[in-house]
């Protein structure tokens, strides 16, 4: 088992390592829960979605909407 020691922030941030999110399959749109349970801070990945419409299909990393919905919107 691979151990990182890391700081808090001054906003109480943290990164999260390369590797674990890779490991994991976090992307950098991706989306995490976190939560407490017993003293322990968990954080699990959520599967990505359009913050458009919603779906999960199909989904541009950069900027987190479908290809269908940049579809749309270029359509305008």
């Amino acid at each position: 088992m691979t151990q990182f020691v890391r700081k808090l922030d001054h906003m109480g941030r943290i990164v999260i390592p390369a590797e674990y999110r890779k490991n994991t399959g976090i992307e950098l749109c991706g989306e995490v829960r976190i939560t407490e349970n017993n003293g322990k801070i968990i954080i699990e990945k959520l599967t990505p979605e359009c913050k458009i419409c919603g779906t999960e299909e199909n989904i541009n990393t950069e900027m987190c909407i479908c290809d269908a919905c940049i579809a749309k919107i270029k359509a305008l």
